[in-house]
């Protein structure tokens, strides 16, 4: 790496964006104004964070925005709060962090709940940074963005990340960019999920590409296990938010604090997707689907990896 002293840096005022809130993060999201010169302590300013990667040009793009700490979907309200972008070359990035708390999941599964609840206790966690994200959907998979991925979580002053659903495409490649990670996985029962992610569709779902996107996350799983302590836990488990369980988690977590009953009762009264598409409010108006259940229930019986499930003695699945 780089003296960041010697290293000035690129700022460009963002006078356009994309108005899609769902796709990968990308280096044309956003139409930018001339640049003006700034010093490479830029990026460590508290309104600065880590958006995604331009791939083409070897650098981690930066952007500046108001207070968006507590965001449900970190990106999203990056994506639409941005006011400038800031250009940082690789080899500009700081050293990274030895270890980081990671959160790997299927999702519709209580991640972002259970990050609320981490929240309430003090800890400093964030939702879905999106370069994670591109890094593991880039084909072909690049193993040097491991060193990037760590500059860019240097600049995340989060002790907790919880992943995109689609990180399970290439769960090594984040991981292994830390020394000594700690990683979590969240799961839950397939028919229930499944019956979720299809409600989010507005029931346009179909059951195979549920079933594959779950053979998907199970075998990153899989990955994790075979090269690192993971810790399953189970949307079923936490739901409620007990304060037993909550308080594993922050153990796991490293954090010392503690959160009373009464805030977790007021965590889980809340939608923690409340304003999103994924809201309750969002889906209220979507019929549940038995057929579908169904449907899905048969296709999971026949082409679930038995053999994983079990050796990794999973619940519910």
């Amino acid at each position: 790496m780089k003296n960041m002293k010697e290293t000035r840096l690129s700022e460009y005022p963002v006078r356009l964006r994309t108005q899609n809130l769902l796709s990968i993060s990308d280096p044309h999201d956003f139409i930018l104004d001339a640049a003006q010169a700034v010093d490479s302590s830029r990026i460590f300013d508290p309104d600065v964070s880590p958006y995604c990667f331009d791939l083409a040009t070897r650098s981690l793009l930066c952007v500046s925005t108001p207070d968006i700490s507590g965001a449900t979907f970190f990106y999203q309200a990056q994506r639409q709060l941005a006011r400038s972008v800031i250009d940082v070359p690789f080899e500009s990035l700081p050293e990274g962090p030895a270890s980081q708390a990671l959160i790997f999941s299927i999702g519709r599964c209580g991640s972002t709940l259970l990050v609320r609840a981490l929240e309430a206790a003090g800890v400093r966690a964030v939702s879905e940074p999106d370069f994670y994200r591109q890094a593991a959907c880039h084909k072909p998979l690049d193993i040097s963005l491991r060193s990037a991925i760590t500059g860019a979580t240097r600049l995340l002053p989060y002790s907790v990340i919880k992943l995109h659903l689609e990180c399970n495409n290439a769960p090594l490649l984040i991981a292994g960019a830390f020394d000594s990670p700690r990683i979590m996985f969240i799961l839950r029962d397939p028919v229930d999920w499944a019956a979720s992610l299809r409600r989010v569709s507005r029931n346009q779902l179909d059951p195979g590409w549920a079933v594959s996107l779950l053979k998907r996350g199970l075998l990153a799983l899989d990955e994790l296990t075979r090269n690192y302590a993971v810790r399953i836990c189970y949307y079923e488990d936490f739901r409620e938010l007990g304060t037993d369980h909550i308080a594993d988690v922050l153990a796991w977590t490293g954090w010392p604090g503690t959160v009373s009953r009464e805030t977790l009762l007021k965590v889980a009264a809340k939608d923690a997707q409340e304003g999103t598409i994924a809201s309750r409010a969002a889906v209220r108006d979507v019929p549940d689907d038995p057929p579908f259940r169904e449907a899905f229930r048969r296709e999971w019986s026949r082409l679930r990896p038995a053999e994983l499930i079990a050796r990794l003695q999973l619940k519910f699945v």
